[in-house]
């Protein structure tokens, strides 16, 4: 389709305009000429054209993703569409592209703006992660936004913050549109993976602007609403315990070792195996009103609101086991650098270990409100002046209700981790009419209560922030035929405040970890149990749940069901001392917080920077110079509700018990300045070719979490905590660029270029030991020691953590059969040495690598094609032989890119093929020292439309439409942490445009 419109071109050349972000305080405009008349295509080729014609004209360096049409981007989701452009990768939740990596830099240290405004992040509450400052691109519906740029190289007029790169989010303005434009669309989506949910979910989305005949007042509003339901197969082992050989003093004498450590070699044991099931229903809606009006020809005056809510709702279900390693029989390990388990069995003498069920509601709300005012106004023709501010909100409520349950029908466990999907195998013995049914089957008739938690979390960052801007034209100033300044103040304040309820500092006791007879359920248990083959979940793997020995068998459970039945047995005072902890005699919330954050950052700057355009020997050269000077002010509070003692509550099974009084706060500060200097170069020593270089300083801020004031308990069992550190100072990097393009045809480029990250004051993680909150150690005193004399004596094994417990409770004078029993510390036992994690800035680092495209349209065929390819490095790897903390770059990958198109009369199509190497994705996993490492990635996506007419266009979209998986390992393959058995999404549409 064919518009044509009428435009004036600017005297000043375009990249001295594009050094001023779009939609900021104040464009750079200045004289002009007559009008010309120009031929816009929409649609693919217009916006990869119109992308091509931004990196060109920028000075700097800068991609940028168009629209293809009013409230028509390339993707369905931002994420999605970034992914593609040089250089960034992205990573992805639920499958859907959420967070972006720019460089290797983490998504937390790139800036996301707003039209120029910084933008407030917050998790989505499932992951628990409530530090990010990272951007969830997944919030934010694509048809509510105009365009996205992406600055590669720092600019002093544009915000701080985006170590790797500032990502700028474009929405229409209604007086750059003029007349009347609207669009309407409607999708159907369906997601291959839904097993509990509608098979086809609906979205909509419009956009309306208006203005009047005069070009002096205007109207947009837009909004989008989408029903997302999938279902997550997640596979996920919680620790891995880290040894050194000889494996003798850790495994059993009497147990069967194969191709084992030899001489000091690291192996390494796991705690448990877990198959998760969730299905999940989102809903998110977002909204935009813009108004504009222009009372006076030189004024302008822009008033907008932007709001997005993301409800999701989980239900999940889950079966797993947990591994005693004193009661190993039989294991073989493969032959890794890092020793894995390739089968793993472990026998129990008398019976009763547990496979463990438990099932999980999760409603999270994730609501963005962003208002915002500006005014442009031109003083002259050569000195304009703009005022913006903003206030901008992020949060995030989420609310999770968990049933632990267990069958404690287990005699052997065995394991198999030869292929990506590790095996879960049991026998078992449910003849004891105390722990079962005797049918010989596992089911709802040999399950049992053991713990519930209930927890509840609020996240919440609010920025507001305040700009004057100016820009001046100095015409010919020196040896430059065109110049100008821009020059500006800017003052913000960040807030961050993280009030988390966790549900494991006061679980619900309904039947304790040894569990209760199942006969407590009655004999109506098919009423809350049905049967569940978890292994059906995963697809992908067709050939591990084949295995003779992999446990086809499990139940199902209905929470509110289990959880009526629960209070119900509290109330009955059914076995008070293994049902007990009910709030109000509720299953519901204690109301304890554990977590209770607030981060506040004040950051005063002031910039200017130089433009100016010269020629050298005849060759077009454009020049920018800027620095920006910085103060930012830290305040962190934490109000710390203390642990009183530890609770030793079986084998390796421990909780924190907080102290009953009311939580002290505690509040630190830190202050730091910057001076960050740009300076950018081009030069075309022929009409096609261009050369650049660029230098810049760039911050990156610390995640809030790495702020805060307090020390947090993160394993009693491993005896591991973590504490903030509100001293830290922003990572900072110099970065050097030096690129070449060459534009062969108006639509067609190749490009190749070289980077450099200096980043030094990296956060690192640091260890000390200390003990912290008077905690003492019931494992490192006389009385353990003379438990474990008693278990020798006895014939036992002293490192039987089973032995260990019960023979501290014999100690203390309770019977170990009583499984409400709990060993705690008292006066004997020594201090309780925590090894812990502190954010310290003690790191320096190189990050370089290589960039490579090309855009080839071929003639007026309709087909094009877009490849990229980026290597990246780093003068510091993790290095898998080496124990406890060490610094190395977390999302440093290799990524591709590869896109074919034609885009001709009423057609459109795109395939899509986005590939990403293995990346380090976490140095400390589950809270310990140790890897996790996201394998690589490939995905196809593709799209196709069909324009009826002028007006209506039918589309049909497809991502990840071979449903690659997801998988994260730690030291070798075979050590799993977590994999996700994803697959296709579907969506098919229709638009109508007018």
């Amino acid at each position: 389709m064919y518009k044509t419109t009428s435009f004036k071109k600017k005297v000043l050349t375009t990249a001295i305009a594009s050094a001023v972000v779009a939609g900021g305080f104040t464009g750079m405009a200045y004289a002009q000429d007559d009008s010309v008349e120009e031929v816009i295509v929409t649609g693919i080729r217009a916006s990869v054209v119109q992308a091509m014609d931004t990196k060109r004209n920028a000075v700097g360096v800068v991609d940028a993703i168009s629209s293809e049409d009013i409230g028509k981007m390339p993707d369905t989701n931002l994420a999605e569409s970034l992914q593609r452009i040089t250089g960034l990768s992205i990573d992805r939740t639920n499958g859907e592209g959420s967070r972006v990596t720019v460089r290797g830099i983490d998504p937390g240290l790139n800036m996301v703006t707003l039209n120029g405004r910084n933008m407030p992040a917050v998790s989505n509450g499932s992951t628990g992660d409530n530090s990010t400052r990272a951007f969830d691109f997944s919030n934010l519906a694509s048809e509510v936004v105009n365009g996205v740029e992406v600055y590669k190289t720092g600019k002093a007029n544009i915000t701080s913050g985006g170590l790797g790169a500032v990502i700028n989010i474009k929405t229409l303005r209604p007086l750059d549109l003029g007349d009347v434009k609207a669009t309407f669309g409607v999708k159907a989506v369906n997601d291959t993976t839904v097993v509990d949910g509608a098979e086809f979910t609906p979205e909509a989305s419009g956009l309306y602007s208006w203005s009047n005949e005069e070009g002096n007042f205007g109207v947009a509003i837009s909004g989008a609403y989408q029903e997302r339901d999938n279902s997550r197969s997640n596979a996920f082992i919680n620790n891995w315990y880290l040894q050194t050989a000889p494996a003798s003093t850790v495994l059993p004498a009497g147990a069967t070792v194969k191709n084992g450590p030899t001489g000091s070699q690291l192996y390494n044991l796991p705690s448990d195996i877990r198959y998760s099931l969730e299905d999940n229903s989102r809903i998110r809606q977002n909204g935009q009103l813009t108004m504009q009006f222009k009372p006076v020809d030189n004024l302008t005056g822009t008033l907008d609101y932007t709001y997005s809510e993301n409800e999701l709702n989980s239900d999940r279900a889950q079966q797993s086991t947990w591994f005693n390693i004193s009661n190993i029989s039989n294991i073989e390990f493969d032959n890794s650098a890092v020793k894995t388990p390739l089968i793993y069995d472990e026998t129990y003498s008398g019976g009763g270990k547990d496979v463990s069920f438990a099932q999980q509601s999760f409603v999270g709300v994730t609501q963005n409100n962003s208002f915002g005012f500006n005014l442009a106004y031109d003083v002259s023709d050569d000195f304009k002046l703009g005022l913006d501010y903003h206030n901008s909100s992020a949060e995030n409520v989420a609310d999770t209700r968990e049933a632990g349950l267990n069958a404690n029908v287990v005699i052997a466990n065995h394991a198999e981790f030869n292929s990506g999907l590790p095996v879960i195998g049991i026998a078992m013995d449910d003849s004891n009419p105390a722990k079962g049914n005797g049918n010989g089957i596992l089911d709802g008739g040999d399950v049992s209560g053991a713990m519930g938690t209930i927890s509840h979390s609020t996240q919440r960052t609010e920025i507001e922030q305040l700009r004057l801007n100016g820009s001046l034209n100095l015409g010919e100033f020196i040896f430059f035929s065109e110049s100008g300044l821009d020059f500006g103040l800017e003052s913000r304040k960040d807030e961050n405040s993280s009030l988390n309820g966790d549900g494991g500092a006061a679980r619900l006791t309904m039947g304790n970890w040894g569990g209760v007879d199942p006969d407590n359920f009655g004999s109506d248990w098919p009423a809350y149990f049905s049967p569940r083959d978890f292994g059906k979940a995963y697809d992908d793997y067709r050939s591990t749940t084949s295995n003779p020995k992999f446990l086809h068998t499990g139940v199902d459970a209905d929470l509110e069901k289990v959880f009526e039945k629960m209070e119900w047995m509290y109330a009955q005072g059914t076995d008070p001392s293994n049902f007990n902890n009910f709030p109000n005699g509720k299953a519901q919330w204690s109301g304890i917080i554990t977590t209770n954050r607030l981060i506040e950052e004040e950051v005063n700057s002031a910039y200017v920077q130089f433009t100016g355009s010269f020629d050298i020997a005849g060759m077009e050269s454009n020049f920018v110079a800027g620095i920006r000077y910085e103060e930012t002010d830290v305040t962190s509070t934490s109000t710390v509700s203390e642990p009183e003692t530890l609770e030793w509550q079986e084998n390796n099974d421990w909780a924190t018990i907080l102290k009953n009084q009311a939580a002290t706060p505690l509040t630190r500060s830190g202050s730091y300045d910057n001076l960050l200097p740009n300076l950018d170069f081009d030069i075309s020593p022929t009409d096609e070719l261009k050369i650049r270089f660029s230098y810049s300083e760039t911050i990156g801020r610390a995640a809030y979490n790495d702020l805060r004031s307090d020390v947090a308990i993160n394993s009693p069992y491993l005896k591991t905590a973590n504490a903030g550190n509100p001293s830290l100072k922003p990572m900072e990097s110099t970065n050097f660029d030096l690129s070449a393009e060459y534009y062969y045809s108006d639509d067609s480029y190749v490009s190749v270029g070289y980077f450099m990250k200096d980043v030094s004051n990296f956060i690192g993680s640091g260890t000390i030991q200390s003990d912290w909150y008077g905690l003492r150690d019931a494992r490192n005193g006389p009385r353990f020691a003379q438990a474990q004399a008693a278990i020798v004596a006895a014939g036992g094994n002293p490192n039987d953590e089973t032995l260990q417990h019960n023979q501290m409770l014999i100690i203390d004078g309770k019977d170990p059969a009583d499984p409400s029993t709990s060993v705690y510390a008292n006066s004997s036992d020594p201090l309780l040495i925590w090894t812990t994690n502190v954010p310290v800035n003690d790191q320096d680092n190189t990050i370089d690598g290589i960039e490579l495209a090309v855009q080839h349209l071929f003639g007026d065929s309709g087909f094009g094609v877009q490849a990229n390819y980026t290597m990246v490095d780093s003068d510091v790897e993790f290095d898998i032989l080496k124990t406890g903390g060490q610094f190395a770059m977390n999302g440093l990958s290799d990524s591709a890119n590869l896109i074919g198109f034609y885009d001709r009369d009423a057609w459109q199509v795109r395939v899509a093929y986005n590939w990403r190497d293995e990346f380090l994705n976490s140095r400390t996993m589950s809270g310990s020292n140790e890897p996790g490492f996201t394998e690589e990635f490939a995905q196809v996506d593709f799209s196709i439309s069909y324009e009826l007419n002028e007006n209506v266009t039918f589309t049909a979209e497809g991502l990840n439409i071979t449903g690659e998986d997801s998988r994260v390992h730690g030291r070798s393959v075979n050590q799993m942490y977590s994999l996700e058995d994803l697959g296709a999404r579907y969506q098919v549409g229709a638009r109508y445009t007018f």
